[in-house]
């Protein structure tokens, strides 16, 4: 079973892990499944005697499936975290050239319409605000505005091919804004999924090494398998 299928299979029961319980994994997720994945061999071996200590041993093939499930969720996460840092380094390159497209329409703009105060006043509009998503805003305002009122500008030779490009400019910035934004870390639905797949799994591998421990009490190789 692939670990996609393994998530799919408990799907319902990890997104129903209440928000209040959630926990974030405490060490990195590959040596988490490690331990779960061996625990899940040395329990199944021991199955017997952990159902004689009244453990329901339907625990142990399950915690084989989340542990495929948790590994889907973090392979899940870590794309989406990955493309959002590759998003801000895109920003970080692409976004100066950006704003100074603005400034430079808006500057021309101001000459070209300083007769035409519905025009100016647009505008002194799009010229409010100095966010990245105010620039992406202002860069197809701008082109609109131009594109609609072209004769000013012609009279002063601007550059009309600047309008399109600043379409396409805006557009590219607000894809780039959207993945860097995104979800913060804590509300991304990725990393949640992540955290109560984690949660769920640590449930039953603390339930397991639980029952492990007091079966084997007398046995201290048999009990290092299950301390925590």
């Amino acid at each position: 079973m692939s670990y996609q299928e393994d998530f799919e299979q408990l799907s319902d029961e990890i997104q129903n892990v209440p928000m209040e319980n959630v926990k974030t994994p405490n060490r990195p997720v590959d040596e988490i499944v490690e331990r779960t994945e061996t625990l899940a061999v040395d329990a199944a071996e021991d199955s017997e005697a952990l159902a004689g200590g009244g453990l329901d041993v339907t625990l142990i093939p399950k915690l084989t499936t989340l542990s495929g499930a948790l590994r889907y969720c973090q392979a899940e996460w870590m794309s989406e975290y990955r493309a959002r840092k590759e998003a801000r380094i895109q920003w970080n390159e692409e976004s100066p050239q950006a704003f100074a497209l603005r400034d430079e329409l808006l500057h021309h703009y101001s000459f070209a319409y300083r007769n035409r105060e519905d025009l100016l006043n647009k505008v002194t509009r799009i010229r409010e605000g100095g966010s990245n998503a105010d620039m992406v805003q202002d860069l197809v305002e701008a082109a609109i505005l131009g594109e609609k009122n072209p004769e000013p500008l012609v009279a002063i030779n601007f550059e009309m091919d600047l309008l399109p490009q600043a379409r396409t400019v805006s557009h590219r910035m607000s894809e780039l804004l959207a993945a860097v934004n995104g979800s913060g870390d804590e509300s991304s639905e990725t990393k949640v999924l992540r955290d109560k797949a984690f949660t769920l799994l640590n449930q039953v591998d603390s339930t397991i090494r639980e029952y492990g421990r007091y079966v084997f009490w007398k046995d201290d190789d048999k009990r290092d398998r299950y301390k925590l």
